[in-house]
């Protein structure tokens, strides 16, 4: 287990993603690359796939990038995807989003302004932009509120009729 309870993975060339504590249960000797997270080890069996079909020219797992030399602050990245334009972009697949990511978030897009950065969450079986996830959650509790709100409003109505019918004597 890392942090925020996500499993650690380890994915081999061919693609196959294997849980850490099942490797251990087994005592496997698996070579691949680790990630922190199942969701990690996914996107990577993806790029791996995009790369293979030519959709992506190639990606790097793991890029370090510094922001800052003293005191030294650096940020390592999930994925760097290199375009079939050989334009480039980094990755980070996110479970949750730490107030340290946001701070080294800034820092990064003022360090390197012109290097797009996609951070995407898996929701329903498919990796989306966390800004998309925000707003879908923000509505989807705006949409509940607003039910709420009216399902309180025909109780009190049903209570004040109640009142008014028992003071007539209905």
């Amino acid at each position: 287990m890392s942090k925020y309870n996500a499993k650690k993975v380890i994915v081999t060339e061919d693609g196959t993603l294997f849980t850490e504590w099942i490797i251990e249960k087994y005592n496997l000797d698996v070579t691949g690359i680790s990630f922190d997270s199942i969701k990690e080890g996914e996107y990577y069996q993806l790029l791996l796939q995009q790369r293979k079909y030519g959709e992506i020219k190639d990606f790097e797992c793991h890029p370090k990038f510094v922001l800052q030399e003293k005191p030294k602050i650096t940020y390592i990245a999930d994925f760097l995807v290199t375009e079939l334009d050989d334009s480039q972009r980094v990755v980070d697949i996110k479970g949750v989003e730490t107030s340290t990511f946001r701070v080294k978030l800034k820092l990064f897009q003022a360090k390197y302004p012109t290097l797009p950065i996609d951070i995407l969450v898996k929701k329903r079986g498919e990796f989306i932009p966390l800004a998309q996830y925000k707003k879908e959650k923000s509505a989807r509790k705006r949409a509940v509120n607003a039910l709420k709100k009216r399902v309180d409003e025909g109780r009190k109505q049903n209570e004040n009729q109640t009142y008014r019918n028992q003071k007539r004597g209905h």
